[in-house]
């Protein structure tokens, strides 16, 4: 590549050195022509070009020194070059190398100056979701984003790094596909089970019975949302998530409620990581973690109840208040210590649930 670059150069200088020549020879001829002029010019000794002239700098295209990291590509060609100038290599973009193997479509990016803020929609091609991620969410088991970038995306694939890029050929949508936006403030999703859509498995949750995992559209973003942000960046276990609503909602025995895609059993976080809906109790229950599941549903300001067992719920009162939870937070979300008959907070007691809680999301 620098022979090319020492060619163009000397090309370059030999074309410069012709037009000076031309251009004496044209003013010492006659009416003969500008040909016999130039060798006359040529004749009546003009100063031979030495091998640095001083030459004025002029503008000109570089080539860029390749690496064995990245491709070939052509400097900034406002780059000014003189001959007596040292030609640096010009700066190549980071190569999204190795590429993915996994079967997934990137649909777009939004980066932002704050990397936490940078967003990729993306489509996995096995199950036809297409979600909004962030770096520190797993897309897929052992599978996490490590960063965003205009166009690429940086993965953890079981600690190998890999790159997921914007296809130059159109991913293809299906119509069964489901898309889940994460939570933007001014985006109307549909609060109508005639619109309902199922609840796919995720790196971060199971679910227990996909055919009664149907929520509204606007629920089950309220809920990823949380379980992402719960999830990122902590090792925990899976969120396990247990029934929603059946496909179209209506009566769904034996509970009372989940009938309109808004109500979402959720078990609670035990210590034994591969305990699914296991009964909570003071010897059992991840009081940690649990709390920093309730705290990021909390968070989607989109709750109207949490129903938990009372004496889970002083467990919980205890813990969240030795993290230094403030008197008036735990005043306003809590009905413990008032009686589990108190008309009073966000959390309150419903019998059933010991191995689970309930979560009913607004309307």
């Amino acid at each position: 590549m620098l022979d090319l670059a020492r060619t163009v150069l000397l090309a370059w200088l030999t074309a410069t050195a012709c037009g000076a020549g031309s251009e004496r020879g044209s003013e010492r001829g006659s009416e003969r022509g500008s040909e016999r002029g130039s060798e006359r010019g040529s004749e009546h000794g003009s100063a031979p070009i030495e091998a640095a002239p001083e030459l004025a700098p002029t503008r000109s295209p570089t080539l860029a020194d390749p690496s064995p990291d990245s491709s070939p590509t052509l400097a900034d060609p406002t780059g000014v070059v003189s001959a007596s100038s040292h030609v640096e290599p010009a700066p190549t973009r980071r190569r999204a190398w190795p590429p993915t193997t996994l079967p997934l479509g990137l649909l777009a990016t939004m980066s932002a100056a704050s990397a936490e803020r940078s967003r990729a929609t993306i489509r996995d091609d096995a199950t036809g979701v297409i979600a909004s991620y962030r770096p520190g969410d797993r897309v897929r088991p052992g599978v996490e984003v490590l960063g965003i970038e205009d166009g690429v995306v940086e993965l953890s694939n079981e600690g190998e790094v890999e790159y997921l890029s914007v296809s130059e050929i159109p991913v293809e949508l299906s119509a069964d596909d489901v898309f889940y936006p994460d939570l933007v403030a001014d985006l109307h999703l549909s609060t109508d089970m005639g619109d309902g859509v199922p609840l796919s498995p995720a790196p971060e949750y199971t679910v227990k019975a996909k055919a009664f995992a149907w929520g509204t559209p606007r629920t089950l973003a309220l809920l990823r949302d949380a379980i992402h942000e719960y999830a990122r960046g902590r090792d925990v276990p899976p969120v396990h998530i247990g029934d929603i609503s059946k496909k179209g909602g209506g009566p769904f025995p034996p509970h009372l409620s989940h009938q309109q895609g808004r109500d979402v059993d959720i078990a609670y976080v035990l210590h034994a990581r591969d305990a699914r809906f296991g009964v909570a109790n003071e010897r059992t229950l991840d009081r940690r973690n649990t709390w920093a599941l309730l705290q990021a549903l909390l968070d989607t300001r989109a709750i109207t109840y949490l129903f938990v067992d009372y004496e889970i719920q002083r467990l919980l009162y205890e813990h969240a208040q030795a993290s230094g939870v403030d008197d008036s937070t735990l005043e306003r979300l809590f009905q413990y210590p008032y009686g589990r008959r108190a008309a009073r907070g966000v959390i309150r007691h419903w019998r059933g649930h010991r191995d689970h809680f309930h979560v009913r999301f607004e309307g």
